[in-house]
């Protein structure tokens, strides 16, 4: 059966507005607000807080970079992202980036929706739309576990949580 979606907006960016990885990140639109059929989030990366690479076993994923720069590798080539630009990654390519200047905005494109609730259940609320302080070090054993738990859940393949360096 196919989901349906109605019209949605987000009108209080805070409410959906998470700390994850360094950095914040705001769920502009999830599944329940798409009936499935994508979600945005917006991603204020930190450089040095970067995620592994990885494999996405259920959707596809595109950025939007909004300011900063960031690098890709996908299928061992490089892919450099300076604002304005825009890299689509299908399922099933193993990827990574690196967040070249100091911070990075970005927005992240994933089809279908699914995936941002990993993410989401592995954040913290945020008090603010900026930067929370900079993490102390590598995240704790127990959020390591229920990360391993919840890529496996959500189609994410090929990922060494030891090189994660902050929840």
């Amino acid at each position: 059966m196919e989901q349906t979606s109605a019209i949605y907006q987000l009108k209080n960016k805070l409410e959906r507005t998470r700390y994850y990885m360094g950095g914040y990140w705001t769920f502009l639109a999830m599944a329940d607000d798409t009936g499935g059929q994508f979600s945005l989030i917006e991603a204020n990366l930190r450089q040095g807080m970067e995620p592994p690479a990885h494999t996405h076993t259920l959707e596809d994923e595109s950025f939007q970079l909004l300011e900063g720069e960031l690098v890709f590798t996908a299928d061992n080539k490089q892919y450099h992202l300076r604002p304005g630009e825009f890299l689509h990654l299908p399922k099933g390519v193993q990827h990574t980036f690196k967040v070249i200047s100091p911070t990075a905005k970005v927005l992240i494109h994933l089809v279908p929706a699914g995936l941002e609730a990993m993410f989401f259940e592995l954040s913290q609320p945020a008090a603010g739309l900026d930067f929370p302080p900079a993490p102390a070090g590598p995240p704790p054993a127990e959020w390591l576990e229920r990360a391993a738990v919840l890529q496996q859940r959500f189609g994410i393949r090929n990922i060494d949580n030891r090189q994660i360096k902050t929840q």
